[in-house]
């Protein structure tokens, strides 16, 4: 990982010869995170903006985490972590611990534009889909996404919750299992 980084860093210097001064500190911030979200996002964000020296930043604060459970055999095991960090009601398995919580995230902006946020699931795992998705954002709760015309944070930020229904078939192969998402947060 560390080559690629560097082979990253080398290009990016000559085709943004603002790389270095605006946009190194912060990839090297999100180096440390490459399994999670945020340098994916800081890319995006980076590059779409009109102005190259606006920026969103997103810090996780926690991610969205889900209860080991028992798989049922004969229907889909449905488990609903809710952007408060409570199980829903959706929830049909025998929990095996109470380890769970909502995704929480710290967004912050340099710029007063409104901005857009999104919210997918990357369909990583076979049989395991995230559902219901529900971001939370200044007492709002956003259920469709695409969601724009939101306010801007500003640079004190605001805080995200994020909660989703997890459902594996009933095909679904049992074992450790990672449902991923893809958190995107844009200026309009």
């Amino acid at each position: 990982m560390y080559h690629n980084y560097k082979y990253t860093e080398k290009n990016l210097n000559l085709a943004f010869p603002i790389f270095k001064e605006y946009l190194r500190p912060l990839i090297q911030s999100a180096h440390f995170y490459i399994s999670t979200i945020i340098l994916p996002i800081a890319f995006v964000n980076i590059f779409m903006l009109p102005n190259a020296l606006a920026a969103i930043s997103i810090t996780e604060i926690q991610p969205l985490k889900y209860p080991s459970v028992l798989k049922n055999n004969n229907k889909s095991t449905v488990v609903l972590v809710n952007w408060k960090g409570a199980l829903g009601n959706a929830t049909n398995a025998a929990l095996l611990d109470n380890d769970y919580q909502q995704g929480r995230y710290l967004i912050t902006s340099d710029t007063s534009a409104l901005i857009s946020i999104d919210f997918v699931q990357l369909a990583n795992e076979k049989k395991i889909n995230l559902k219901n998705l529900r971001v939370r954002y200044k007492n709002k709760t956003l259920k469709n996404f695409p969601s724009s015309g939101l306010a801007n944070p500003g640079v004190n930020g605001e805080y995200i919750e994020i909660g989703a229904k997890v459902v594996a078939g009933k095909n679904a192969t049992t074992g450790l299992k990672s449902p991923q998402y893809s958190l995107i947060i844009e200026e309009q």
